[in-house]
């Protein structure tokens, strides 16, 4: 509508012109009529003519404007249709990255309910037994305190394992499981290693052959 109101006022004002010259002319001579004639009509074509350009201006200028507009919308759009896609796709796998979450939850917790059944087996057997090991209470120690660690960073992880794809950063919440996965891990290893040290010390004072592995599940759930 803007631009047909534009058009409008253009063409009233070239009607204006050309109405402005038609009665100058009927108010002059003869002669003077006729030259005021032919510089109305020049004066007319050139402001027609400069008319015609303000309104291709106008035009090219509204052409550039909507142009403009129109690839700000489309990309807008875009965007928008981008997020959504990107949505759908991490809520077709949200239940996938939860159950995987939830398993190593429950992978984690069975290791650590593992190494500690093995650990109370050994030193039921200490018990039982009349060899002494000097280190037996460091040994013990050692063990408590890797399994405290290790129960304490589990804690941290289960608590920091639910992921939702409506959330501000779906991906920042996996990064996040993923470091508490990696301590999780670490202390794995050295509650095993504590357990295995006294394994292999009750195991030697009792002359029983222990060979270079002890048969505690490593943290893949295989046995040495």
């Amino acid at each position: 509508m803007k631009r047909y109101s534009r058009k409008i006022g253009i063409l009233g004002t070239i009607l204006g012109l050309v109405l402005i010259g038609t009665a100058s002319a009927m108010a002059l001579p003869p002669q003077a009529s006729a030259k005021a004639q032919a510089g109305t009509s020049v004066s007319a074509h050139t402001s027609a003519a400069s008319t015609s350009g303000s309104l291709s201006a106008n035009v090219s200028a509204n052409s550039n404007s909507h142009a403009s507009n129109n690839a700000a919308q489309a990309s807008s759009n875009g965007q928008t249709h981008l997020a959504a896609a990107q949505l759908r796709a991490c809520q077709n796998r949200q239940n996938a990255v939860t159950n995987i979450i939830n398993r190593i939850n429950t992978r984690t917790q069975n290791q650590l309910t593992l190494f500690s059944t093995i650990a109370v087996r050994v030193e039921t057997f200490y018990t039982t037994k009349s060899k002494t090991v000097s280190n037996y209470n460091q040994l013990v120690a050692n063990i408590a305190s890797a399994k405290t660690q290790a129960n304490s960073d589990l804690a941290i992880m289960k608590n920091n394992s639910s992921f939702n794809c409506s959330s501000v950063n779906p991906k920042g919440m996996v990064e996040a499981f993923q470091g508490y996965l990696k301590a999780s891990i670490a202390d794995l290893q050295n509650f095993r290693t504590a357990v295995k040290n006294l394994i292999v010390a009750v195991a030697t004072a009792n002359g029983v052959s222990v060979s270079g592995s002890t048969q505690t599940s490593n943290t893949q759930g295989g046995t040495n």
